[in-house]
């Protein structure tokens, strides 16, 4: 028996001796494809590059015209002057000559958080509320996300005549039923007011951020925290609210990036008044280059604005990245 068993394994051994046979490991794909040529892989750089090119004409061409303006004196009121070149004198002007510069830069740091806080709690409010088994539901989603559809402009024009309005304004018609007298928002609370605009714009966003991020949580979990006696709050709080953070954190990024850049509403709404109470570093810069008429102060203010814009994108990302990694891990 044990003679038997030998010379089987001999046989064995050396069928594996004259024919290798190939073998994968746990993971592992076996290539049923040739590697793509250094043709084939610039046959298809081809097709990327118009896009390649309309995203440098777009973005990167007018943001280095831009850095240059920032480094000459250009005023419009004085063409004979030409642009001489002054180096770093419009960023020094700004950072420590510019009195209204600092006043301007907490007041968009002002309208990005306030708006931002008031957008997530509503939009996640809405969220809850849109997502429970109610009759219309689907209605009721459509409805709410047309703040988001409607322009900035548009959406400014509404609120200055048709709700804040001390003479005709709805809230101040209300206010006058219970006896109250009227408000003048925009001259009493005009950043308070822009920003409740903005926020109102910016909820219908994250309410279908969150919404989509609720519907991902499996409906096992919700059960079990029922089970458990866990009422409505420490559900939310406990279980729901930790498995929305990255809804939440697509929501700031996107939110901070665009709300940054409000102009429309401050413009049609007050202006930038009263004072510069309500000038934001987007509305400062375009009332230097068309107000003052001084180029390269504005460029150099815009050229401030996306390096603050871009810092801030790519910390939230890095944070965003590193979570998920020490998830993984």
């Amino acid at each position: 028996m044990s003679g038997l068993i030998r010379k089987k394994k001999g046989q064995l051994m050396s069928q594996v001796a004259q024919a290798p046979q190939k073998f994968t490991l746990p993971g592992m794909h076996r290539r049923t494809t040739p590697a793509p040529t250094i043709e084939g892989r610039a046959g298809r750089t081809w097709w990327h590059l118009p896009a390649l090119v309309f995203m440098i004409t777009l973005t990167q061409i007018p943001f280095l015209l831009a850095v240059w303006f920032s480094l000459h004196s250009w005023n419009l009121l004085v063409p004979s002057e030409g642009f001489p070149f002054v180096g770093l004198a419009n960023y020094i002007t700004a950072f420590v000559s510019d009195p209204n510069f600092w006043p301007v830069m907490w007041n968009t740091v002002q309208l990005v958080v306030g708006s931002m806080i008031l957008a997530l709690i509503a939009g996640t409010i809405l969220a809850l509320l849109l997502n429970r088994p109610i009759w219309g539901r689907g209605v009721l989603r459509a409805l709410a996300t047309v703040p988001f559809l409607v322009t900035p402009s548009v959406m400014a024009l509404i609120w200055k005549n048709l709700f804040l309005s001390p003479s005709s304004g709805m809230i101040d018609w209300l206010f006058h039923l219970v006896g109250l007298p009227n408000v003048a928002w925009f001259s009493t609370f005009p950043l308070q007011s822009i920003m409740f605009i903005v926020a109102w714009e910016w909820t219908p966003f994250v309410m279908l951020v969150i919404l989509a991020g609720l519907q991902s949580i499996p409906d096992e979990v919700m059960e079990a925290a029922k089970v458990d006696g866990a009422n409505a709050f420490m559900t939310f709080w406990r279980i729901t609210f930790p498995l929305l953070r990255k809804a939440y954190e697509i929501s700031l990024l996107f939110g901070t990036i665009f709300i940054f850049q409000t102009f429309a509403e401050i413009y049609i709404t007050t202006s930038g008044g009263p004072g510069v109470s309500t000038n934001t570093l987007p509305y400062y810069t375009y009332r230097t280059a068309f107000t003052s008429f001084q180029i390269g102060q504005a460029s150099a203010l815009g050229v401030i604005g996306v390096i603050l814009a871009i810092f801030a994108a790519r910390g939230m990302l890095r944070l965003m990245t590193e979570r998920t990694v020490s998830e993984r891990n």
